[in-house]
């Protein structure tokens, strides 16, 4: 049966999205590689700033990433977001108490991953972002509903093998392993409830 024009112009937007799609996964992809290989640089890195302590150095950060977001927020258009929040701030009170709350979450997490290459708890937070795709997983699973396709089950199989193997090896969770692996899916389901997970809400 001959193509209408409806009919090709369906089939062209389907092949549209397939590769929009396409190239969405392979730039989520890239970033990914690229965001792990900086983590690991940047853990690193914090144990060659020795004679500092992790307080030090997780001051040094706090004062350093203010004004470099607050560029970036500008040059990017997301500085927008600012004043929807402290309209909401002023709107809801309650608001402020949440968001605090949501900072410290996240002001914990910066400051352990500063803290622990100079602490000699490297192992165990390393072991905590080991375990948070398994904690992310489950939390998608009870707050949202959300479903794993059957290779996304595939792989979350392999990922336990892998953190059973570790556990067995380490010999058991340190409070700092449990401050990662359960703090972080905290933090991200508190903000998604707030309705705050952009720039603005930082």
């Amino acid at each position: 049966m001959p193509f209408g024009p409806l009919s090709l112009k369906l089939c062209t937007s389907n092949n549209q999205n397939v590769r929009f799609n396409e190239a969405v996964v392979s730039k989520g992809i890239v970033l990914s590689v690229l965001a792990s290989s900086l983590f690991g640089v940047m853990y690193y890195f914090t144990s060659l700033l020795w004679p500092l302590s992790g307080a030090e150095i997780f001051g040094w950060r706090m004062l350093l990433t203010l004004p470099c977001m607050t560029l970036f927020m500008c040059f990017s258009g997301d500085w927008r977001l600012i004043p929807a929040i402290f309209s909401r701030l002023r709107q809801q009170p309650r608001f402020a108490a949440v968001l605090v709350a949501s900072s410290a979450l996240v002001g914990v997490q910066l400051w352990l991953f500063l803290w622990a290459p100079l602490n000699g708890h490297s192992l165990d937070v390393s072991l905590g972002y080991f375990l948070l795709p398994l904690t992310m997983v489950l939390t998608g699973r009870l707050a949202y509903g959300e479903r794993l396709s059957y290779l996304q089950k595939i792989a979350v199989f392999f990922a336990c093998l892998g953190v059973i193997n570790e556990l067995y090896q380490v010999g058991g969770f340190s409070w700092a392993t449990l401050l990662v692996c359960i703090g972080y899916p905290t933090y991200f389901v508190l903000r998604k409830r707030l309705a705050s997970d952009n720039l603005g809400g930082l």
